[in-house]
């Protein structure tokens, strides 16, 4: 396969074994998804949120690599790559095939490894330069296609439903209780409608199940929450220029948070109550021994 026409595709016997026996590990399909979608400028979305090129040819067509396994007597390590398609009479080469994709593929081009063609196809896409993490993958030139790892993505897809299912169930049995302190804990508002909330939770736990699962697993949701009741209740509250948290009573610090751009004040100063040692935990038992004499003046 890929066989050598004239000039091309002239590789040593060692670089054509490993290139076939890396396709032959697909077994009889593959899958490569090129990377070739933008984003739908229409506001209506009506093709949906990405939309594809009418047709996207793969190039160049033709290109070189270097064999790093050449030591034949008059073979260059440098070697012309092609899907060729005519040679004229002479033997010279005329013309070559492309690897091509259209609108409707939705950029996946699904290969019968038993088709001669197609498994040509591959091997070229294996040694091609824009192939993400390829054998011959150029760096100066962006990744285009890569091959779609089959049992990767089985293993993905079966952890993801798996982890909704595990929030799905977990939300569903969140008593009331539960759920105010969960929307604490994701600096909502946790006095809305106990529908409103369990509803958000639902669709957080559907769409975002491992942050999901993250928050409820451990003692972050508690920390979280107790944060959020503190900064309601103004027991504590936060400096942003200073990103640092105070107590409101006398207005001395109690600490400097970090500086994670992907947190909010809530999440940051809940991380360092926990991690933050024995001041930490003092200084938290303190909130919650706080939170406790307000609640019970409200009752």
């Amino acid at each position: 396969m890929l066989e050598q026409q004239g000039i091309y595709n002239d590789f040593s016997p060692e670089l054509r074994r490993k290139i076939e026996e890396k396709v032959d590990s697909y077994g009889k399909k593959m899958r490569i998804k090129f990377d070739v979608a933008k984003p739908n400028p229409d506001p209506v979305k009506y093709n949906g949120p990405t939309i594809y090129p009418f047709l996207y040819t793969l190039d160049p067509k033709t290109f070189k690599i270097t064999d790093p396994y050449e030591k034949r007597d008059g073979k260059q390590k440098v070697k012309n790559v092609g899907i060729v398609k005519e040679i004229d009479d002479k033997g010279a080469v005329k013309s070559f095939s492309c690897v091509r994709v259209s609108e409707r593929m939705k950029g996946i081009l699904e290969l019968d490894l038993e088709v001669p063609e197609q498994y040509e196809m591959a091997m070229y896409a294996m040694v091609h330069p824009k192939l993400t993490e390829g054998m011959f993958a150029d760096k100066q030139k962006n990744a285009v296609i890569s091959i779609i790892d089959e049992n990767k993505l089985a293993t993905e897809q079966r952890a993801l439903r798996s982890a909704k299912l595990k929030a799905s169930v977990y939300a569903e049995k969140m008593s009331d209780k539960e759920v105010v302190e969960f929307a604490n804990a994701m600096n909502w508002d946790s006095t809305e409608d106990m529908e409103i909330l369990r509803n958000k939770i639902e669709d957080l736990a559907e769409n975002e199940p491992a942050a999901f699962n993250d928050l409820v697993q451990n003692d972050k949701m508690k920390f979280q929450a107790v944060v959020k009741q503190a900064l309601d209740n103004k027991i504590i509250s936060y400096d942003p220029i200073g990103n640092k948290i105070l107590w409101v009573s006398t207005t001395q610090p109690i600490a400097q948070l970090g500086t994670e751009e992907d947190k909010n004040e809530v999440e940051k100063a809940a991380l360092w109550f926990q991690l933050g040692g024995d001041n930490a935990t003092k200084a938290f038992k303190k909130i919650e021994s706080l939170l406790g004499s307000k609640q019970t003046k409200l009752i």
